[in-house]
């Protein structure tokens, strides 16, 4: 009962953030970025990610399970493939993700930063996991398990990513090269790595918790905006997709002049 009016009221919220921000930015042009669009934005795909993740029974697992248990701590392999996890992202997210970030400039918002994402962390990895705790009721184990769970998360992150979340929640923070670096040293081995750890380990607090650090460190390297920013933003460049459909394409301007002018602002 408890998460059936929990959904109902994640979903009610969705409809609602919904309707404000139609009344509020349905005349804003496609080639604008604000920041209070973008967290609009932001929130109600939130919301669609827990709803889904509470209808799923997700939550009710992630609740209801040990974040780790004794037999596990206790096991070197464990914690051998959990540290290994969590230096990846480390590795992956806070060093070479932050250094091929493009921020134009924008300033820190440090709180917000961290607070969206914390936010986008456990709903991007609770929305993964939903996709395998799906598969896993249908009783397939091992290899079968991975592999259907990994294409499943790669389709939706693809989609949602480039159709969607690169377009019109974050601003624009990559290039065409780095778009290619990230995704095939951040983006795939990190669900491919966090994947297995939940295939043999099955710990799913410990799992959304990977993703929440990934993306608690994206949000702050690309200096996302808090949604009483003002200025003017680098609105995300696009080309054109799948069935015509815009996606991201990074900044295709000279990334030379960028670099100029924050090392004459050093100087």
């Amino acid at each position: 009962m408890k998460m059936i009016i929990y959904s109902a009221t994640i979903g009610l919220f969705g409809v609602m953030m919904f309707i404000i921000y139609w009344y509020k930015y349905k005349e804003l042009p496609s080639d604008v970025w604000k920041p209070g669009a973008a967290w609009f934005r932001a929130i109600i795909y939130f919301s669609l990610c827990n709803f889904i993740i509470a209808i799923s029974g997700t939550l009710e697992e992630i609740l209801s399970r040990p974040f780790f248990t004794l037999e596990q701590v206790s096991n070197p392999y464990w914690i051998i493939y959990c540290a290994f996890c969590f230096i990846y992202g480390f590795l992956a997210y806070w060093i070479l993700w932050s250094r091929m970030t493009l921020t134009f400039d924008r300033k820190y918002y440090l709180v917000p930063e961290i607070f969206f994402g914390c936010i986008w962390g456990f709903s991007t990895g609770g929305i993964l996991l939903s996709f395998y705790h799906l598969w896993s009721l249908t009783g397939l184990v091992g290899l079968p398990l991975y592999f259907l769970s990994y294409a499943s998360m790669g389709l939706w992150q693809y989609f949602i990513q480039d159709y969607f979340w690169d377009i019109y929640v974050s601003p624009e923070h990559d290039t065409p090269k780095s778009i290619i670096i990230k995704t095939l040293a951040c983006h795939i081995p990190n669900v491919a790595i966090t994947l297995g750890f939940l295939i043999i380990w099955n710990n799913y607090g410990i799992f959304i918790t990977f993703f929440i650090s990934a993306l608690v460190a994206s949000t702050i390297f690309q200096k996302f905006p808090a949604p009483w920013a003002k200025g003017n933003f680098h609105a995300p460049m696009t080309k054109s997709g799948i069935a015509g459909l815009p996606h991201g394409a990074g900044y295709l301007g000279d990334v030379n002049i960028i670099h100029k002018r924050k090392k004459s602002k050093c100087t």
